[in-house]
């Protein structure tokens, strides 16, 4: 135990001229807080040891060290007999304390090696961080805070004009010693002013409903709207002007503002146009400010942009002597630019809103025209002054522009009924009242001050606590009102601009009720007429899908009836064609018996189309011939019943020539297709048919001759004769032709006649050949018109029926 407490103090002499002082500590005692923040404990052989930190410290290397002891042990004897148990307790001891790089000299005089401090080395490791995992919905909750809560918190934030102020006012403070006022405390005055303002207007009504039912758009006078143009009404100063006038196509969310409460709401604008403030405003080109209805109005004046009504051009384009014209209204000259009075001779000049004001008659209507080009659509415009007012129109004067204080008397109202006295009274006092110089109307748009109850405001003041409060808050109030109508009246606090975000009270509450059950409701109705649409959208899919199925049924019917009886379809179509002849309807229907009663003494075989039908549906012709026999009876009836100076025989001889070139067109067509006159169906091949001989006029003049035609029989002779009439009337429309059909007619009714002659006791009806008489008169005049009626035919047959 000496020995280990000798070498303990060896070791401290040893060390005694390090500046460092272990002070040893006989106790484990715990440092105080104060000790712990200028000395550390160091447990050195099993004793702590305390060392300052404000102590300089030398830093020795171990090896340094190990040298150091060396040279003491070689130089001192009696250093080299003790033991070096102390060196190993001293290295101990130095790797605890800070150690001090110095160079310590070896016996030789020769200076140690010294070890190199460590370099740092850096290596860029590359490395990217992963992105952070995306966060479910469910982590992200926002809570939007009540009506309530919101009105207990500061919503208000100063703005520069604040922050000037304030620092005026504190400067002012200072200079009389009192106390400055914080950036919180004027913001929980405007807040508390705001708030409390809002709540009164609530109370007293003054918010009305954004929509008047009878606004009327200050653009074009008109109060109609409809789903894609309606009346839009600005937030600020409640202009109400058409979507389509006002250049809007699309309702915005939400608050809507006009340019001019848009774009310089604090500060009133001029028209460049005219006279008048207020109204419906949009910049120009040149940056200056014009009504919408004077541009309109205006011919040399236009828009830029058709879509959005903006920016106003043209105003440049304005002659000069527009700009001098003086307005009889409100007598300026040289000011803003007028139009004239429409009436011819008339030139009233008077500015657009001028007349808007007075309610005179201002009319625009769109005007469709057709040109070559295409159809164009344009405006047309009428203005009159109040003398050319037309009689029982309605004045309707425009108040936007301020009390319309006409002094002139234009806008009083007139009965639509007025005597020659009356108008001329009327006339007189208008013209007196031109000269009457009537002062333009410069009345500003009202704005409504905000309003705050004396008991309402001492309740805010009791709420601070500084020093002159009374004063501080009265200017505070007074600040606020000027700056509130600086902006036109518009809140300081954006939640509270809109007036229809109120607050909520109780009964309030009782209609959100009330409107959630009317929303579910409504998504009832919703639901239920969406089902009803796509149901009246499968049914209307059916309905196409049934439409053509019934015309593809048609289709094949037509198709089958072709394959199983092609006659008939054949005789149907020329049964068609016949009544068509019969534009009166004279022979479509049986003779009423009621009508005619002894009509069946006379007629033995009656017939009419609808018969004809009947026993064309039931298949009860075979041929052609038989098709030819019924048509023939009627016309034989009709002539035979009927006196020839009626209408009736008139009839029946028209339809027996336009019904005559219907059956051999359709004979000749039975031939050329080829038909079983059994079953009524196609022949196994197509009839082989002689080539059509040449036609000329030659052959007609041949034929007209009569000694030409005299072996042939009278039959034989008709059937000719209406063959080339056939192909006269296919020809082109000349003289040859007309004089050639009317020597035609005139031939064939002189067979006819022959004809009627020998069949006085049984005429027989075949192909158009009939029994009448004196008919040479009636075809003599259906000549005469033949030219005009008939058009050119390319093909060689014709299938237009002959007019009589």
């Amino acid at each position: 135990m000496r020995r280990k407490g000798r070498c303990h103090r060896v070791s401290a002499a040893r060390h005694s001229s390090s500046p460092c002082s272990i002070k040893h500590s006989p106790t484990r005692e715990t440092l105080t807080y104060a000790q712990a923040q200028r000395m550390v404990e160091i447990e050195i052989e099993g004793r702590l040891h305390r060392i300052s930190i404000f102590d300089p410290l030398e830093i020795i290397l171990e090896d340094d060290l190990t040298a150091q002891e060396m040279s003491e042990c070689n130089s001192n004897k009696e250093n080299s007999e003790r033991p070096p148990v102390c060196l190993r307790s001293k290295r101990h001891k130095n790797n605890k304390v800070k150690k001090k790089n110095e160079a310590l000299p070896s016996s030789h005089g020769v200076p140690a090696t010294t070890t190199p401090l460590p370099e740092p080395k850096v290596r860029i490791v590359e490395y990217s961080p992963p992105s952070a995992p995306r966060r479910p919905p469910v982590y992200y909750k926002f809570i939007e805070k009540s009506a309530e809560e919101l009105d207990n918190e500061v919503e208000y934030d100063m703005d520069e004009e604040d922050y000037a102020w304030l620092e005026i006012i504190n400067e002012k403070r200072k200079s009389d010693g009192v106390s400055v006022v914080s950036q919180n405390m004027f913001e929980f005055l405007m807040d508390r002013f705001e708030k409390e303002s809002y709540c009164e207007n609530q109370k007293q009504g003054d918010h009305q409903s954004l929509i008047d039912e009878d606004a009327v758009c200050c653009i074009c006078m008109d109060g109609e709207c409809q789903n894609s143009n309606v009346i839009l009404f600005c937030d600020m100063c409640n202009l109400a002007v058409h979507q389509e006038c006002y250049g809007v196509p699309y309702i915005p969310e939400g608050q809507w503002l006009c340019r001019h409460c848009l774009q310089s709401r604090s500060r009133p604008v001029d028209c460049v146009l005219c006279p008048n403030k207020g109204g419906a405003f949009k910049k120009t080109d040149d940056d200056r400010w014009g009504h919408v209805v004077c541009a309109l109005w205006i011919p040399e004046v236009g828009f830029a942009n058709t879509v959005f009504i903006e920016p106003i051009d043209g105003v440049r384009n304005i002659p000069p002597a527009r700009w001098k014209l003086t307005c009889y209204l409100c007598k300026q000259k040289g000011v803003g630019a007028c139009i004239q009075c429409h009436k011819a001779n008339c030139y009233t000049a008077f500015h657009v809103t001028c007349a808007q004001k007075a309610g005179l008659y201002m009319k625009m209507e769109p005007v469709k025209e057709l040109t070559g080009s295409g159809t164009t659509f344009s405006v047309k415009k009428t203005a009159y002054c109040d003398v050319h007012t037309p009689p029982g129109c309605t004045r309707r004067p425009l108040n936007i522009y301020g009390e319309a204080e006409i002094k002139n008397g234009v806008c009083r109202k007139e009965g639509s009924v007025r005597t020659a006295r009356s108008t001329s009274k009327v006339r007189k006092k208008t013209k007196k009242a031109k000269k009457t110089v009537v002062e333009p109307c410069t009345v500003m748009p009202t704005v409504s001050a905000p309003y705050i109850p004396p008991q309402r405001l001492n309740k805010i003041m009791n709420q601070v606590a500084i020093q002159r409060k009374k004063q501080f808050v009265e200017r505070v109030h007074s600040y606020w009102l000027l700056k509130r109508l600086s902006r036109n009246g518009v809140p300081l606090l954006r939640r509270l601009q809109s007036s229809l975000q109120s607050q909520r009270n109780t009964q309030q509450r009782e209609d959100d009720e009330e409107m959630q059950a009317l929303k579910e409701k409504l998504k009832y109705w919703q639901r239920l007429r969406h089902d009803l649409e796509r149901a009246r959208l499968l049914i209307e899919l059916i309905r196409k899908r049934e439409k053509l199925k019934r015309e593809q049924v048609k289709i094949e019917q037509v198709a089958m009836e072709l394959q199983l009886t092609p006659f008939t379809v054949l005789l149907r179509s020329v049964l068609d064609q016949l009544q068509e002849k019969d534009s009166a309807r004279i022979f479509a229907q049986p003779v009423n018996l009621k009508e005619v009663p002894d009509y069946l003494d006379h007629i033995k075989h009656p017939m009419d189309f609808s018969t004809m039908r009947k026993r064309l549906d039931a298949q009860g012709y075979k041929n052609l011939s038989e098709f030819e026999e019924d048509f023939n009876l009627i016309i034989d009836n009709c002539m035979k019943y009927n006196a020839k100076d009626t209408i009736f025989y008139r009839a029946a001889v028209r339809l027996r020539d336009q019904g005559g070139v219907v059956l051999r067109q359709a004979r000749r067509d039975a031939e050329g297709i080829g038909y079983n006159n059994e079953t009524g169906m196609h022949l196994p091949e197509r009839p082989k048919l002689e080539s059509p001989q040449p036609f000329s006029w030659e052959d007609v003049d041949r034929l007209l001759n009569p000694a030409n035609r005299a072996h042939m029989s009278l039959e034989e002779q008709l059937r000719e004769l209406l063959e080339k009439l056939d192909l006269t009337c296919a020809m082109k429309s000349s003289g040859s032709r007309s004089k050639r059909a009317k020597l035609l007619k005139k031939e064939i009714s002189i067979i006819r006649n022959k004809l009627s002659q020998q069949h006085n006791q049984a005429p027989q009806i075949e192909s158009g050949i009939g029994s009448f008489e004196e008919e040479s008169a009636a075809l003599e005049q259906d000549g005469e018109e033949e030219g005009k009626i008939f058009k050119p035919c390319l093909n060689q047959y014709c299938s237009e029926p002959l007019q009589s």
